[in-house]
């Protein structure tokens, strides 16, 4: 009888520890996946932040902060780029900088491409019908619409629909420009109806003040430097640039909150913000895995060096190599972002002319500090094997060196 119950007692341990290591499994695949999905729903927005860091801009000397702040209205905007498009206007440049409008909308994923020679006797309007800039031509009886938006103000009552069944009445509008500060912003189409929603696609430009991310249309590289590029008077260029400037600012300097936004929505889905915590977590503690990984290669194995060991547990230490005058030390410096090496006699004595001078491995070293007695070498988080090819070497001509 109790043979029995220990067997059976036997046969439902075993039966539970398989079950725990199956759950065990499952648990981690889980995690596994929920960590890759997370990580591959994020990369693109990892990588946008990492650039918009590197596109920010100093708007620096700028006529247009300097005389006012009238940069922050949406009037100014439309007021700046109605006196450039308007033929008439004292710029003295005719149509060029119209043209060069067109030619950037030609760029857009406008259905049918407009021409130029359709807007040969055109006029432009500020607040006609309450329009931002209406350009009109009364030849060709064409019509392009201009919303300006770049300040970020939200869309009207069907505002787009309203202003285009208004002036299709008297002319044919060949596109809807729908100017932003940056791509994100989209029309409101909530309140058109399906006939207005077919209509106005297929002649509606979205167009971003500037695109740091990628090349897509923009009014800053496909409007702003063409017509500095195309300008004949000086004071038109500077204009223009210094608005194109001030454009490149406000944009690159909004978008990391943009982006900020996209991660914060991520997060919300799911799990993620746990998940997301346990990957900085994991990140966090790389560095010293990093450092652990290269001691326990070489803790039998690093001779001529008399220990190795972990300072600050992110830093593993070859120390004490003597050589005649000489105390030389190797640290390798880890973090989440890779390895540095740093060659370096203890105390102080010019190691640059008799070792870096001497010794191949050296030579792409970098002083470090003040003085000759550092140098370092930066590496990837990738490049472990390379890191431990410079070891294994560098012990070698350090060895030889120790034993002459």
């Amino acid at each position: 009888m109790i043979e029995t119950w220990k067997a059976k007692m036997k046969t439902e341990n075993i039966l539970q520890s398989e079950y725990l290591k199956q759950h065990s499994k499952d648990v981690l695949q889980t995690q596994a996946l929920s960590n890759k999905e997370l990580i591959e729903n994020l990369e693109l927005i990892s990588k946008e932040y990492i650039h918009i860091g590197k596109s920010k801009s100093e708007l620096g000397f700028n006529v247009f902060t300097l005389v006012s702040d009238l940069y922050y209205r949406e009037n100014f905007h439309s007021d700046l780029i109605k006196k450039f498009l308007d033929p008439s206007e004292e710029h003295d440049e005719g149509k060029k900088y119209l043209h060069s409008f067109i030619n950037l909308l030609n760029k857009t994923n406008i259905v049918s491409k407009i021409a130029i020679s359709n807007f040969q006797n055109s006029e432009v309007f500020r607040e006609k019908k309450r329009i931002d800039i209406l350009i009109t031509d009364e030849v060709s009886k064409k019509a392009i619409i201009i919303e300006n938006k770049i300040n970020g103000a939200v869309d009207m009552n069907r505002q787009l629909p309203r202003y285009y069944n208004e002036i299709k009445s008297e002319y044919d509008v060949v596109a809807i420009v729908y100017l932003t500060l940056n791509r994100e912003k989209r029309p409101d189409k909530s309140d058109w109806t399906a006939e207005e929603r077919k209509e106005i696609n297929s002649i509606l430009a979205i167009v971003p003040a500037y695109e740091p991310l990628e090349k897509q249309v923009s009014l800053f590289d496909d409007w702003i430097i063409p017509s500095i590029n195309q300008s004949k008077d000086i004071e038109n260029a500077t204009i223009l640039n210094h608005y194109g400037k001030l454009i490149k600012h406000l944009n690159t300097n909004t978008m990391d909150t943009v982006t900020l936004s996209k991660f914060y929505n991520s997060l919300k889905e799911g799990n993620n913000l746990e998940t997301a915590i346990s990957i900085r977590n994991m990140l966090n503690d790389l560095s010293e895995y990093l450092a652990i990984r290269i001691e326990d290669k070489y803790k039998s194995s690093c001779y001529p060096f008399e220990k190795i060991w972990r300072y600050q547990k992110r830093d593993t230490v070859f120390e004490g190599c003597r050589i005649n005058k000489y105390y030389i030390k190797i640290d390798v410096w880890c973090d989440e972002n890779g390895y540095t090496i740093h060659f370096w006699d203890n105390q102080g004595k010019d190691i640059v002319k008799d070792f870096q001078e001497k010794i191949d491995l050296l030579q792409d070293f970098e002083p470090f500090g003040e003085g000759t007695s550092n140098i370092k070498k930066r590496y990837n988080a990738f490049s472990e094997e390379e890191v431990c090819n410079f070891l294994n070497k560098i012990l070698i001509v350090l060895k030889n060196m120790k034993e002459k």
